[in-house]
């Protein structure tokens, strides 16, 4: 007489395991209280305002940010709040007319006016890009 052994497996009897997904929750939480916290503390922030610059002034910063992909800071002339909106940050990728394309570290792109702009200033290559480099290099991963 032989004898059969059966071997009966969870997944064999129906049962799923939603391994990562039933964490979901739990991280989906912390990083939303994270993202909370962040967005506090940047509103917290008093941005002071940046010397007015003049249209050429501020046509020369933004054509070499486009010609050679340097990044740059951009303060708006907008108040909200209260308060001067924190700068954008990025290089010039391209424009239309007075509307101006910024990609910035996150690969958005955000479309501003020339005419809103208050302030313009370089941002240290060598940090933002080891940065921006990063944030590409963890996401392709």
């Amino acid at each position: 007489m032989t004898r059969e052994i059966v071997v009966l497996s969870p997944d064999a009897l129906g049962y799923k395991d939603r391994g990562k997904m039933k964490w979901m929750g739990m991280m989906l939480s912390d990083h939303a209280e994270a993202l909370k916290r962040q967005k506090k503390e940047t509103i917290s922030k008093e941005i002071l305002p940046k010397e007015k610059q003049p249209i050429e002034q501020i046509s020369t910063l933004l054509f070499q940010s486009y010609a050679h992909k340097k990044p740059l800071a951009i303060q708006l002339d907008t108040i909200q709040d209260g308060k001067y909106l924190p700068d954008i940050q990025g290089f010039i990728i391209g424009f239309n007319d007075k509307t101006l394309y910024i990609k910035q570290r996150d690969h958005s792109i955000q479309s501003v006016s020339l005419d809103a702009i208050r302030h313009v200033e370089w941002i240290n290559s060598a940090v933002w890009y080891e940065k921006y480099d990063a944030q590409r290099k963890k996401r392709d991963k």
